[in-house]
């Protein structure tokens, strides 16, 4: 695994270069997770005939290259904070945490290219699920 930063959310060239360089050194995919910036390691995926990965919301319609997306439900936690002050459970004053288990993060569709998609589809969401019931517990930095 290779990994490097950009130090900027903005800048694609910035996430391009250092996606084109972890390709040249073998890397077959790519997973921007740095905003506007990883739009550039994303397109690098794609000039490259690699896999990129999106983040944050489903980067499914870059095209076909997208193997599927990390994505944040913003949707859900809305709606659940709604529903939460309509019904007099709100809490504020403190941080929501929304995650897998609570559908708050997920997984975006898996490109129509993906070999083995099927086989993909169900161990993602195995992980999914062994995560939401704490069989997986991931690294916390």
């Amino acid at each position: 695994m290779l990994s490097g930063y950009s130090q900027d959310f903005v800048a694609q060239d910035k996430c391009k270069e250092l996606a084109l360089n972890q390709i040249n050194a073998g890397s077959d995919v790519v997973f921007t997770a740095a905003g506007g910036c990883g739009l550039g390691g994303l397109q690098a995926a794609k000039e490259q005939g690699v896999w990129g990965i999106g983040v944050d919301s489903d980067q499914g319609y870059l095209g076909t290259h997208i193997l599927t997306s990390a994505t944040k439900k913003v949707d859900h936690a809305v709606f659940v904070t709604i529903k939460q002050a309509k019904d007099g459970t709100f809490k504020g004053g403190a941080d929501s945490l929304f995650n897998v288990k609570n559908k708050g993060v997920g997984f975006g569709k898996v490109s129509v290219n993906a070999p083995n998609r099927a086989a993909l589809i169900a161990k993602l969401t195995a992980v999914s699920k062994a995560i939401a019931n704490g069989t997986i517990k991931p690294p916390v930095k």
